[in-house]
């Protein structure tokens, strides 16, 4: 048995994991690069293995961080069955549509530029297109929490709760057979506990090998007081000096996190004829697949949805789908919140919003989630000044805030926690994504900690797994 790390190492994006057992292939996730002009490069890049001679891909979850590549793999040869829970499936539906969607749009924009310029532009292309990425749907295959699924010569998968976003998953693989089993279990990204809406990452019995995420292993969110009660204040005062609150944030799991709570705002009659808008057809589309899949929600949030209150529904929300619709949002000058993706400014309707209320003083832009290194939203957390967007510059006036408690991720003592649960020592524990010094101190805390063998990977380092 042997195991690759083609992805997320010592980096937090592009999760990709190659395993090898008894001559049969898997692929844990297969996951886009975000952040940082290379990325165009490295996506494009050729697959470092065969795509056709995968035989599956076990996805964690639907963050295009984990799956925005599977339409490239599959474009490329690989034929066999992707394995993920329900909600996964469902969501991935909506994401990797997007993806493909935003590569389009990229490649148009590319296009017109350098048409403008006069130069050549017949080598530009999409990296994937929607029809691509809608065709690789059916090698879905949607496995249901806690139940186990025979993957041919390779072992047992069993899919356990994550908490990071909806459908999320820990992969849990029981490989080989009697003397010679080994339970392999990859964390995916964990989620916190405290979740308004999601459950908390369940607790495994030590395996013999662990990948674990390592996004805040380097650190703990400095958070203090309710979170419910510093969005609060975050909406109040802006509204109060007449502007707009623009919060980028990640269609799926975010935007569904700050709906869930802004609506415990709204019912205790602490914001009242607020406008809430949720600008992306993609979150709009992922809130209601919510509706769909509770099967991963917090008691709390089972509680009042069987008392027949919708968690995601409000007096004031608004659900933008047109770009038309966007673009009335920036024209009408009215104090309100808008909720749009991306999550780290990277794409989408969000870096317009940025365009129409950076420069403005009334205006604030909170950041509910992690900024990756070489981000748009990494660089205005910075506080960086000005800020460059669509090819020109623009001042920062608005108040930039950042809220790290509402990340999906759990940070450092809850990755310790976890680790702690499980009750014993991996024989091997390898740290992956994480930018590098934090995966590198989450390893040393391991070590000094529990004692454990632990190793951070760099990008296609192999290990044989005895």
């Amino acid at each position: 048995m042997q195991l690759t790390f083609h992805g997320a190492a010592r980096e937090v994006t592009g999760s990709c994991h190659l395993l090898e057992v008894d001559g049969a292939r898997v692929l844990l996730d297969c996951g886009m690069i975000q952040g940082g002009r290379e990325r165009h490069v490295r996506n494009r890049e050729p697959f470092p293995f065969d795509p056709k001679g995968i035989d599956c891909v076990v996805l964690s979850h639907a963050h295009i961080d984990h799956a925005g590549r599977l339409p490239l793999l599959v474009k490329r040869g690989f034929e066999g069955p992707i394995y993920a829970t329900d909600a996964t499936t469902s969501l991935s539906h909506i994401l990797l549509s997007d993806a493909g969607h935003i590569q389009e749009e990229d490649a148009q924009w590319k296009i017109k530029r350098l048409e403008r310029k006069g130069e050549d532009a017949s080598w530009v292309t999409a990296l994937y297109t929607e029809e691509e990425a809608l065709a690789i749907l059916p090698q879905f295959v949607p496995v249901a929490f806690d139940t186990p699924v025979e993957l041919d010569t390779i072992g047992t998968l069993r899919f356990h709760k994550a908490g990071h976003i909806l459908g999320a998953a820990i992969v849990e693989l029981t490989l080989g057979h009697g003397d010679q089993r080994r339970r392999l279990v990859f964390s995916g990204d964990l989620g916190v506990s405290g979740s308004r809406l999601l459950s908390a990452p369940a607790t495994l019995a030590c395996p013999d090998y662990l990948l674990i995420e390592s996004t805040y292993g380097d650190r703990d969110r400095d958070e203090t007081g309710d979170l419910t009660e510093r969005l609060f204040q975050s909406i109040e005062k802006t509204l109060d000096r007449g502007g707009k609150l623009v919060i980028p944030a990640f269609a799926v799991g975010r935007t569904q996190e700050l709906l869930a709570r802004i609506n415990d705002l709204v019912e205790a009659g602490r914001l009242n004829g607020v406008t809430v808008y949720v600008d992306s057809p993609m979150a709009i589309e992922a809130t209601r697949t919510f509706a769909i899949h509770p099967e991963g929600y917090s008691e709390q949030a089972r509680a009042k949805l069987h008392a027949g209150d919708a968690p995601l529904a409000f007096e004031g929300l608004t659900l933008t789908r047109s770009v038309e619709q966007s673009r009335a949002i920036n024209e009408d000058r009215s104090p309100a919140v808008i909720i749009s993706a991306s999550g780290m400014c990277t794409a989408g309707r969000i870096k317009h919003h940025l365009k129409h209320n950076l420069d403005d003083p009334r205006a604030t832009i909170l950041f509910v989630g992690y900024q990756a290194h070489g981000t748009l939203g990494r660089v205005i957390q910075s506080g960086v000044d000005p800020i460059r967007i669509f090819g020109e510059w623009y001042p920062v006036k608005a108040s930039i805030e950042t809220i790290d408690g509402f990340s999906a991720h759990a940070d450092r003592s809850e990755l310790l926690d976890w680790f702690a649960a499980l009750g014993g020592r991996p024989r091997q524990t390898w740290v992956v994504h994480g930018e590098e010094e934090a995966a590198k101190t989450f390893g040393d805390t391991l070590r000094t900690r529990f004692d454990a063998t632990v190793a951070v990977p760099s990008l296609g380092e192999s290990f044989a797994l005895p």
